[in-house]
């Protein structure tokens, strides 16, 4: 016998509660059409109609957020957009300015969350179940340095707090401007200065010039640890690079073949 091609509201709503309470606290065809025994196209189809009533609220292709009702669980509202992450991407890490809030290195709270992925993306902001996301596209060697965070259940990378710092000097963007990035850097060497080697070694291995010439002027300017003044130092190329390519930069510095907005000394105030 055929199945029924509309279910019945009662029934309908039963089978989505059942497929709520595996949501942990996302749903895919293949648990979904584990928990109804249903084939996969059949249970595509049926994910498919709950988003479109708004029973469930679409992350990707085939995988649905639970929109909690009076007859769902607070539990299955996405508490924490980290578990987005692997999610929505193939290869990615939360990283940025998101990073750096994890690893208190800012007291700035940012409402979107900083993803860097080898993904191909067509855009830079998205929307994700509710969440916005800022995505930078990297190529494939950026994605070292990580850490694991187990959140809900989804295994999420972030940057370990060196590869924050060298990430945030490859591009302040990622930090959110280099007086943001500033402010992180002096955090970090506040913290324990013996972890410059390790971020000497993830620079080596990252081998971006303008990360050099940044980090090296960065921590020139903040009174930091001479070793990597002075590996930096040694690692600047010709050619000039902006300290920040958002601001505009009419000074040079010849030591570090840099750019340097006109009050650079204010810009990279903590106050």
């Amino acid at each position: 016998m055929a199945h029924r091609t509309h279910l019945s509201l009662p029934t309908s709503r039963a089978q989505l509660a059942k497929v709520a309470a595996t949501a942990k606290p996302l749903v895919d065809i293949t648990t979904a059409s584990a928990v109804l025994g249903w084939d996969r196209k059949r249970t595509a189809k049926q994910l498919a109609r709950w988003a479109t009533q708004g029973f469930l609220r679409r992350v990707r292709r085939g995988t649905y957020a639970v929109v909690p009702t009076g007859a769902m669980a607070l539990e299955h509202v996405i508490a924490d957009p980290w578990v987005l992450v692997p999610a929505t991407f193939r290869r990615a890490y939360v990283g940025g300015w998101s990073a750096a809030e994890h690893w208190d290195l800012t007291e700035q709270v940012f409402q979107i969350l900083f993803v860097c992925t080898s993904d191909r993306v067509r855009r830079t902001q998205l929307t994700v179940a509710g969440t916005e996301l800022h995505v930078r596209h990297v190529p494939e060697s950026w994605i070292f340095g990580t850490n694991v965070e187990w959140r809900e259940g989804a295994r999420v990378l972030v940057s370990d707090i060196h590869k924050t710092i060298l990430d945030q000097c490859a591009d302040p963007a990622i930090g959110g401007g280099i007086q943001h990035v500033m402010h992180c850097l002096r955090s970090y060497l506040a913290r324990d200065r013996s972890g410059t080697a390790r971020l000497l070694e993830y620079a080596r291995r990252l081998a971006h010039p303008t990360a050099f010439k940044r980090l090296g002027f960065l921590c020139e300017a903040a009174n930091g640890p001479i070793e990597v003044i002075e590996e930096c130092r040694r690692s600047v190329t010709a050619g000039l690079a902006a300290l920040d390519p958002s601001l505009d930069s009419p000074r040079i510095s010849k030591r570090w073949q840099l750019r340097l907005p006109a009050a650079w000394e204010r810009v990279l105030s903590d106050d």
